[in-house]
């Protein structure tokens, strides 16, 4: 492992840290990989969260996004003295130019983007080609936004820019796009999160959601899906 020192998890997952940072956990526990030894790809890369929290493991990581990570990325990486164990890519998830490449594919919060510009089957098509690139017994670690309640659905739509175009996924869906994969293991968690206007707030209403509400919350009005599905 590259840095010893414990890293701060908002280096990874700069938002509702408190929910989608359970992702980080459930992919340790459920992934049957040394992740020190191996080849990972970083879907939807954006600031380079998610490579740096793979490359900080011995990982290395090919950092993409559509039209390259942000310059914020390469300075983290450098900051973080893992610039020699990622490179840069842009990459289209629905059309990777890979196959049976890497032991491990990993986004966060990237599918909606995919449908909004082509729909359900966009977002078939692009797990489809994240099934493609990753080797015989690689994992796709996975975290993304769930349709959630009927109150996710009117906050979104009146309040969050990009709301009415981002193709929100079901449950349901996930396990129909991942069909193709072996085996998956999935959690659906996070309610309250969701609705902070600060980090501060999220990270209050994403307390609350560990010890009350991802207990009692039916699994179709959580908002997050994490899990690890295994070619």
């Amino acid at each position: 492992m590259i840095e010893k020192a414990r890293s701060d998890v908002t280096e990874f997952i700069e938002w509702d840290v408190r929910n989608w940072s359970t992702a980080l956990d459930f992919w340790r526990q459920h992934s049957r990989l040394e992740i020190s030894k191996c080849s990972a790809l970083e879907l939807g890369s954006r600031n380079g969260g998610l490579s740096l929290w793979m490359a900080l493991q011995g990982a290395q990581v090919v950092s993409s996004d559509i039209d390259l990570p942000t310059e914020e990325a390469a300075r983290l990486h450098q900051a973080r003295g893992v610039s020699h164990l990622v490179q840069y890519e842009a990459i289209d998830a629905t059309n990777i130019p890979y196959s049976s490449t890497f032991d491990v594919i990993v986004f966060k919060s990237m599918l909606g983007a995919v449908g909004r510009l082509g729909g359900k089957q966009r977002q078939v098509h692009a797990v489809r080609q994240m099934h493609k690139a990753l080797k015989n017994g690689g994992e796709l670690f996975f975290a993304e936004n769930l349709i959630g309640s009927a109150a996710h659905h009117f906050l979104r739509r009146n309040f969050v820019r990009w709301g009415k175009s981002w193709r929100y996924v079901s449950i349901s869906e996930m396990k129909e796009f991942l069909s193709p994969f072996s085996s998956v293991e999935y959690r659906p968690l996070g309610f309250g999160g969701a609705f902070g206007r600060s980090e501060l707030q999220r990270n209050l209403l994403g307390i609350l959601d560990g010890l009350v509400f991802n207990h009692i919350v039916p699994d179709d009005w959580k908002y997050i899906i994490v899990g690890v599905a295994r070619k």
